[in-house]
């Protein structure tokens, strides 16, 4: 038994596993209980839906897990660099745990002989970094205070106003039914 840390927090990670049960017995399973059901058996915990995929290595003839993982999760080539070898070892059926399978809260996973970690992979995020404000107008609290709200038109202007704007949506209601 492999006992797994999932730090407080943990975002973006993928973490790929290969399933040391035999080809056809998870063949059998798969068409005797449902994918999620397997795949918790496996983790020994419950995987919500949609935070894991399990997969035989088969399905991906022509493209390769390698290219899998940098063309449908942004993972870097740099990282996939130095697992690649065991990546296009692998046959039989292979999982991936996604972070959000764990909600942010730390975790500590017991992995039983049923799967081998191949690797953990993070996807590319984006650089969100932006060059600070240091505009005087950017600054909390720089703008002129308005202690008194602007009242609107009243009087002749205000009922002029009021008269324009019925007559130009009685007029937009005509054109729109002719």
């Amino acid at each position: 038994m492999t006992e797994l840390h999932i730090p407080k927090g943990e975002h973006g990670q993928i973490r790929l596993f290969a399933v040391n049960r035999p080809i056809d017995v998870m063949a059998r399973n798969l068409r005797e209980i449902e994918k999620t059901a397997l795949i918790d058996d496996l983790l020994g915990v419950h995987a919500p839906v949609g935070t894991a995929e399990l997969f035989p290595v088969s399905d991906l003839a022509g493209v390769g897990l390698s290219r899998y993982l940098t063309d449908g999760y942004a993972v870097t080539q740099a990282q996939i660099a130095h697992d690649r070898t065991r990546l296009e070892a692998l046959d039989g059926y292979v999982l991936l745990l996604f972070s959000s399978a764990f909600d942010g809260h730390e975790t500590t996973l017991t992995i039983g002989s049923d799967l081998t970690l191949i690797g953990t992979y993070g996807e590319e995020q984006p650089d969100r970094a932006a060059p600070p404000l240091t505009a005087e107008a950017a600054q909390p609290y720089s703008g002129v205070p308005s202690l008194t709200p602007k009242t609107p038109p009243s009087g002749r202007a205000g009922g002029a106003m009021v008269l324009l704007g019925m007559l130009v949506m009685v007029g937009l209601i005509l054109w729109w039914l002719i």
